[in-house]
């Protein structure tokens, strides 16, 4: 049986007002807690076959930094669908996204 496990993007900083929503990074707090949540998905042997993420910049680093902490090491597929979409609006067209991981 699969596990799907989603994780929304650590805290994000609203420092910099003159970036667009998709470019927001990290704040401190999810700077540090990102690589908390990686710790524990290694510490429940949760690791990941596939990591999919959208492209805005605080899911990517979260995603960048979960997967670093939990010993994944394949190529995580960034899908700009995902940002403002979700899987229902994704899935169309990104199938063989989808194939490895359901």
């Amino acid at each position: 049986m699969k596990t799907i496990l989603i994780l929304r993007h650590a805290k994000s900083s609203w420092k910099h007002s003159e970036l667009s929503d998709h470019d927001r990074p990290l704040n401190k707090r999810g700077e540090r807690e990102a690589p908390r949540v990686g710790q524990l998905l290694r510490d429940e042997g949760l690791l990941p076959e596939v990591i999919l993420s959208s492209t805005a910049r605080r899911a990517r680093d979260t995603a960048q930094i979960a997967a670093e902490k939990c010993g994944y090491e394949s190529e995580i597929r960034f899908i700009p669908d995902l940002y403002m979409g979700g899987i229902a609006t994704s899935k169309r067209g990104h199938e063989h996204h989808f194939s490895t991981s359901f």
